[in-house]
């Protein structure tokens, strides 16, 4: 089970994700992302993961997915962490590397 909440605040929009994010909440948490992305596409957005208990492979590439476009992940925990710092760490590998072949 998954829940997710959104936050339209005057500075910014918060995603709060609750719960175990797997399989079919992955999708939903991804068709929530676009429209809020649609919707407001300057607007900073953040996503609160300090709720969260479980994160599948899905979840994670989605997580990236959303760091890659601008998403700010908080997290809370050892786990969830972790993650988010794979994902930073990932990201910022992939930004040093493309920077090499230019």
């Amino acid at each position: 089970m998954c829940r997710i909440d959104i936050h339209r605040g005057s500075e910014s929009t918060t995603l709060t994700i609750e719960g175990k994010l797997i399989g079919p909440w992955v999708k939903e948490l991804g068709n929530c992302w676009t429209e809020e992305m649609a919707a407001r596409p300057d607007r900073p957005k953040i996503v609160d993961l300090r709720a969260v208990s479980y994160i599948d492979a899905g979840g994670r590439d989605l997580l990236s997915v959303m760091r890659s476009q601008g998403a700010k992940l908080e997290a809370k925990g050892c786990l969830m962490k972790c993650v988010v710092q794979e994902i930073e760490a990932q990201q910022a590998l992939a930004g040093s590397q493309a920077e090499i072949n230019l």
